[in-house]
């Protein structure tokens, strides 16, 4: 659902789990604990820098979009479903790219079904990093988000169950 206050594009999605429909709310709200918003509410930290590019500091933004690890995963995930990247500075910006792009209602929910879990996925990643000093590759990540939502498809969703092999290439016109 689009706000006309606000522009913010958001629809909660049951084909994705609760946790993850919050968790890409609260970043589209920049309400998550980021090191620069935990700063913002007096939370003292050694620095506000990203603990994986350690450049610039750590908001909602930098963490899904703007840091070049998060950048990799967009560009892996949008190949995969054949969407052309665009330049982004939030999260936003993708999920309206899914918004305007052609395709059918079911085609746009199984995307941004995809635009979730790799919210979640780069959330849990970040995390991961941040709590446990672990590095989890690019590579990893992208591919946890195919069977992340391969399995919240088939699980949660009425559409034909995908073919892994097919998921795999995001093939998914036997689902439709």
């Amino acid at each position: 659902m689009e706000d006309a206050n606000d522009g913010l594009v958001f629809n909660w999605n049951i084909w994705a789990p609760p946790k993850a429909n919050y968790l890409i709310w609260r970043a589209l709200i920049g309400k998550i604990a980021s090191k620069k918003g935990l700063i913002h509410r007096g939370i003292s930290l050694a620095d506000s820098l990203c603990p994986r590019c350690g450049l610039y500091d750590e908001d909602p933004d930098h963490i899904f979009v703007k840091c070049l690890w998060a950048k990799c995963i967009g560009w892996n995930i949008l190949a995969w479903v054949r969407l052309n990247f665009i330049a982004s500075n939030n999260l936003n910006d993708l999920l309206q790219l899914i918004n305007r792009s052609p395709g059918d209602k079911v085609w746009k929910r199984v995307v941004y079904t995809v635009a979730i879990a790799m919210v979640w996925r780069i959330w849990i990643a970040r995390n991961e990093k941040v709590f446990e000093d672990v590095f989890i590759p690019i590579s990893k990540t992208v591919e946890q988000i195919k069977e992340d939502v391969f399995l919240w498809l088939c699980n949660r969703s009425k559409l034909k169950p995908p073919v892994w092999e097919k998921w795999k290439v995001f093939d998914i016109l036997d689902m439709m």
